[in-house]
């Protein structure tokens, strides 16, 4: 007997999507990734170090202070750094194995039946928080973490790029060569099994944790090495979300700027092009970020972009909050999707940080510009500082301090993502190394001459008043205009800050 073609038709659709069961993958395409305001990075390590092996301790450090604010995503990493596992693997070996320097409360909570990734899973569908697993996919702590050096480093020296030049930055001994398909096949491996363990609602790969990818040299002939495995992965995550019957997102981390990315062999035009990945996260400690230059990218996909934020290789350690709010603002003023929080430990007991107590406020006040305006007294903006260092010899391209201070103006920008009132008071502040009371130093705003207020030490205050600061970017001038002849050391500009006393 001839069946109906509307029958026909609708059993096709059920055989073909799943309709009965699961959604198809057609379905979740259609579905655009949500928009988090705030993205909180966990490393894992500290959280379960301060818990002193308390299982229930480790969930309140984790899960306490993201609870009831604007942290909408946990990007949660295992504490290991990707090279070992801190959950029960067949793929890697367990931390500490190899050295014989086992992480006993880790082995403790797997043996009683608490695999960290199923614990964290589900407590973060407790609390309605996406998770999902931040993969390192090239961490180098196990060059100096003995415990986190894997056996096959060991036994496959040939896989690392070793300690090699890049434009006068030395890499480190234990990043791997992603040219050698055996290293991408063991990511690869990894990320499966991860997702055919864990309920995981998406991967972040952390590109930044840690270049280099390839040889110096090779980065750009190697690129399209890092796109396919990125499409494998994208690959394989639909797959398993037809499985699950809901989407699993990917995010990555990459640099700053689009050509430090390139420099990195990071395609990321084509990533978003390709429609591989639903969220980008920018920067690692740099402060000065080119959202726009991502945002572009984005414009008409469903891709949002997150700028990262974090102090210490700028040598904010800890990032003070002011800073923290003025950086966000200036974030929210370039477009941001929402704010990427990297290596904040907000928890208060037992923190070996020692920065819970100003850092949880702030998880209830960065997704909303406005109200970070109202809440934060005090703001404060900063001109980039520090140098390319090991783990990221592509970033701070653009980045002048430190700088020396002689008889011609040094010229740099200072990004301020806000507005203020007349009555703000301002203080334009700046450090220079081995100053001395008779030097005279000289400071201007946007073409303006500012009036030196006081010096304390090695540090200058100018006064500016909020008429004088633009809305975006300022560029800042500082000249030595006579130097003491008490000293011939030269002078150094270490830092560059504006601090805000809101009305």
């Amino acid at each position: 007997m001839t069946r109906p073609k509307t029958l026909v038709t609708a059993t096709l659709a059920v055989a073909i999507c799943g309709l009965l069961t699961l959604p198809c993958a057609a379905e979740q395409k259609k579905k655009p990734p949500k928009r988090y305001r705030v993205i909180f990075n966990c490393d894992g390590h500290a959280v379960a170090k301060d818990a002193n092996g308390d299982l229930n301790q480790w969930i309140e450090n984790l899960f306490g202070p993201i609870e009831d604010g604007h942290v909408d995503a946990l990007f949660w990493c295992d504490g290991a750094g990707g090279n070992t596992a801190n959950y029960d693997s067949r793929i890697l070996e367990r931390t500490g194995a190899r050295a014989k320097k086992p992480r006993t409360y880790i082995d403790k909570w797997i043996d009683e039946g608490n695999d960290p990734p199923r614990i964290v899973v589900r407590e973060a569908k407790k609390r309605r928080i996406d998770v999902f697993y931040s993969f390192r996919i090239n961490d180098i702590h196990d060059s100096f973490l003995p415990d986190e050096l894997p056996q096959y480093k060991v036994d496959h020296p040939e896989w690392l790029i070793g300690e090699r030049d890049y434009g006068g930055v030395t890499s480190f001994r234990t990043a791997l060569n992603f040219a050698i398909p055996e290293v991408r096949e063991l990511k690869f491996r990894v990320i499966e099994e991860l997702f055919e363990k864990y309920d995981f609602a998406g991967l972040e790969i952390d590109f930044l944790r840690s270049a280099p990818y390839f040889p110096p040299g090779e980065e750009a002939k190697n690129a399209h090495l890092l796109t396919e495995l990125l499409q494998r992965v994208r690959k394989h995550l639909n797959e398993r979300s037809q499985q699950r019957g809901h989407p699993i997102r990917l995010a990555v981390r990459v640099n700053e700027s689009l050509k430090s990315c390139q420099l990195d062999g990071f395609d990321v035009p084509k990533w978003i092009e390709s429609d591989l990945v639903d969220y980008v996260t920018l920067g690692s400690g740099v402060m000065d970020i080119e959202v726009q230059q991502f945002t572009k990218l984005t414009a008409g996909k469903q891709v949002h972009v997150y700028p990262c934020l974090y102090g210490w290789p700028s040598k904010y350690s800890p990032i003070p909050g002011e800073l923290a709010a003025g950086l966000a603002l200036n974030y929210h003023n370039q477009g941001a999707s929402g704010i990427y929080l990297f290596n904040w430990f907000p928890h208060t007991k037992n923190n070996s940080e020692s920065t819970g107590a100003y850092m949880a406020p702030l998880l209830k006040q960065l997704g909303d510009a406005r109200l970070l305006q109202t809440k934060q007294r005090k703001l404060m903006f900063a001109v980039d500082r520090g140098r390319p260092q090991r783990a990221y010899q592509y970033n701070w391209l653009h980045c002048i301090l430190p700088a020396p201070l002689t008889d011609k103006p040094l010229a740099t920008t200072m990004r301020v993502g806000v507005e203020f009132a007349k009555q703000a008071k301002l203080s334009l502040q700046f450090e220079v190394q081995n100053l001395r009371e008779k030097d005279d130093v000289r400071v201007a705003i946007n073409g303006t001459r500012l009036k030196i207020e006081k010096r304390a030490g090695s540090r200058v205050h100018a006064i500016v008043t909020a008429e004088q600061v633009r809305r975006g970017d300022n560029r800042i001038a500082l000249e030595l205009a006579h130097r003491s002849p008490e000293s011939k050391q030269p002078r150094t500009v270490t830092a560059l800050e504006l601090h805000v006393t809101q009305p």
